[in-house]
């Protein structure tokens, strides 16, 4: 008996003690990240109300201070005066791939903190962390069974006063530049759009985001809470959203770091996403397209074959057949583009196909004229419906075997996980604007920090021309030509659509570069940079490295750090700009080695590009017979074999004691 008493009393304190507790704290595998919790009255924020706030920090430093969270249904109050029930932590740690990306393999690992809560009307919800090496996000779960109508979400992001921020204002096509400015001061105001990057008073680095946003949910946008500019709130474009008991919300994320590396090497927001809903995506092939639109319009028929012909003389596997061709060309213009290699990419205006209907006839077609597929325009909506209709649209080209390319649109938000047919986004102020107000490389300089962070974007970039294009007037455009090229690795698209037109090409000393640039990646690296003044970074094909780096400030000498090399010698056609005040490039000869930093001169607005010819670092291990070697992933330690499939420690172990190649280890 006296047992008995003891342990219900034990339980019974255990018990009170969860009840009581009021903090909790989660942090990232590497311990380096962490998440605090707690519920609290600030008055600054909420004044009387017990609520529950989060802060994030990178290395004990303050990235984000104590930020609300909370949910309201039309009949449930999930911000003040909960009560809290139970935690259950987990393990996040998985490996998939995907065929487009920054990176070939993903590594998704994290630790997971899930705090359940009940209201007054004992109705429960979770509030659900994550931890990751480089990220803090947090999403909803509404309990319970039966129909639910959200009213909206207190969830918010506390940024330090004094920080420096690059925000763009929303609007539904994405297509604003991202404005620096300082928290508390002088930042853009207003609604605004997804991602935002700020850079602390500590020198710490943060890219606000969403992800894993589907037809159950809306897209949102931020806003600063009334009265405390530097608190961003997640605000909808609509007054409700309904749905179905239980319910996931969209993850709310940071993608946070002590330098730029972090935020432009993540993969956070797919690793946030769903699976891969597909069996087979032996037929999602990215490539590099031919596109007329731009510099000659569309055309007819002719031009479409001798943008056709072109593609194939690149070895580009498609061609993009743009708004205003007659569709009715399109049987002669498939046996065409059969004949040469070419793959048809076939643009549709959204309200053509917003509906079942309209999809499966529009669809059918285009798959029986051989098009590998699609660009939808105009959709510029964000709402629960047009999320819906990405859904419906995602599934539907699925099942007639077909990618996409959507224009007119809001951002990614990590769906090419669990949809990798959807091979980018525009979203973006791109190469269609030279003529119509072009940024100019200020803009060229920020996107690689800010919009190409969280997904493919379909900016069409290389634009040699500057005369007048058919569809704009590139007088605009200050960039040099070596800045031009090196936009094909400096960004990332599933489908990488070059602007200019075919004798711009054939004419320009960039010409051999433009044939063998990837369009799909196996890993990326951060060399340099500062949002809007220059970006450098490099991108890995098998065991080549490509380098890009352009500058928006006026000539200088830019030193490179390329100890991430395999060491060695190397000899590489370097792309660079002509010495002088010219914007025209050169193609120089050079070797480089891994261990001395590499300077290049760069005129005004300048920039250069080189590939590195078996540069990945390796290590050799003993010969021996049996099985295929495998490696380990220098940056996160997952094991693989060279099939990029995911082994366990004990089996890598195995493989690298009877090898029988070298063992050959992934990039940092």
């Amino acid at each position: 008996m006296n047992r008995m008493l003891a342990t219900l009393l034990f339980f019974a304190a255990a018990l009170t003690t969860a009840q009581a507790q009021t903090t909790w704290s989660l942090s990232s595998p590497n311990g380096k990240v962490t998440i605090a919790i707690k519920q609290d009255i600030i008055t600054g924020l909420y004044a009387g109300q017990l609520n529950t706030y989060y802060k994030v920090t990178v290395k004990d430093s303050l990235v984000l201070d104590w930020s609300p969270v909370g949910i309201k249904t039309s009949d449930q109050n999930f911000i003040t005066g909960l009560t809290f029930v139970n935690r259950a932590d987990s393990v996040v740690n998985e490996t998939y791939t995907l065929p487009t990306g920054k990176r070939s393999t993903y590594l998704n690992k994290a630790n997971q903190a899930t705090l359940t809560f009940k209201n007054a009307n004992n109705a429960q919800v979770a509030f659900v962390f994550r931890a990751y090496d480089d990220a803090a996000a947090f999403r909803y779960e509404l309990l319970g069974t039966g129909a639910a109508t959200v009213t909206g979400e207190q969830s918010g992001f506390n940024i330090p006063v004094g920080s420096t921020g690059w925000v763009q204002g929303y609007i539904t096509s994405y297509e604003g530049t991202y404005d620096k400015g300082t928290v508390g001061t002088n930042l853009k105001t207003g609604d605004l759009g997804f991602p935002s990057l700020f850079q602390t008073p500590h020198q710490s680095w943060m890219l606000l985001s969403e992800a894993a946003v589907y037809g159950t949910y809306c897209a949102s946008r931020l806003v600063a809470l009334t009265g405390v500019s530097n608190v961003l709130m997640i605000k909808f474009p609509q007054t409700t959203l309904t749905g179905t008991l239980p319910w996931k919300t969209p993850w709310r994320v940071a993608v946070v770091g002590s330098s730029l590396a972090p935020i432009v090497e993540t993969s956070v927001i797919e690793n946030l996403n769903l699976p891969n809903e597909l069996t087979d995506i032996s037929w999602v092939k990215s490539g590099r397209a031919a596109w007329s639109w731009l510099s000659q319009n569309t055309g007819n028929l002719a031009q479409q074959k001798t943008y056709t012909t072109f593609a194939h003389q690149m070895g580009w596997e498609y061609n993009l057949i743009d708004d205003g061709f007659d569709k009715t060309q399109m049987p002669a213009l498939q046996q065409f583009s059969a004949d040469s290699g070419v793959g048809m990419e076939l643009w549709y205006r959204y309200s053509d196909i917003n509906t079942q209907a309209k999809e499966d006839t529009a669809f059918t077609k285009a798959k029986g004229w051989g098009v590998k597929s699609l660009k939808i325009d105009f959709i510029e909506n964000d709402n629960q419906a047009t999320m819906q209709w990405y859904e419906m649209t995602a599934k539907n080209l699925a099942k007639y075997g077909l990618m996409a390319t959507y224009h007119g649109t809001t951002v990614p938000r990590g769906e090419r996980r669990r949809w990798p047919l959807i091979m980018t986004y525009e979203g973006v102020k791109g190469d269609e604007y030279y003529g119509r107000s072009y940024p100019g490389v200020v803009h060229n300089a920020t996107l690689p920090f800010t919009r190409n962070v969280i997904g493919p974007m379909d900016i069409t970039p290389v634009l040699f021309t500057t005369t007048a294009l058919t569809n704009g007037t590139p007088t605009e455009r200050t960039s040099t030509d070596a800045h031009e090229l090196a936009l094909s690795v400096l960004y990332e698209s599933g489908i990488l659509h070059f602007a200019d037109k075919p004798t711009s090409y054939q004419a320009s000393v960039g010409l051999p570069f433009l044939k063998i640039v990837p369009s799909a990646w196996d890993d990326i690296h951060y060399i340099d940079g500062y949002p809007g003044q220059t970006a450098v970074i490099a991108r890995r094909k098998g065991n080549d490295w490509y380098v890009a780096g352009i500058t928006a400030l006026n000539a200088s000498t830019m030193t490179l750090d390329l100890s991430f090399l395999k060491p060695g010698s190397y000899a590489v056609d370097l792309y660079r700009d002509s010495l002088g005040t010219t914007r025209t490039m050169t193609r120089e000869s050079i070797t480089l080695n891994p261990a001395t930093p590499l300077s290049i001169a760069l005129n005004n607005k300048g920039g250069f590009v080189f590939r590195v010819p078996g540069s990945a670092v390796s290590v050799t291990i003993p010969n021996g017979p049996g099985r295929k070697p495998g490696y380990r992933h220098a940056a996160t330690g997952q094991a693989f074999d060279l099939l990029g499939r995911p082994l366990s420690d004990a089996a890598l172990d195995q493989a690298r004691r009877n090898a029988s190649q070298p063992f050959v280890r992934k990039p940092e």
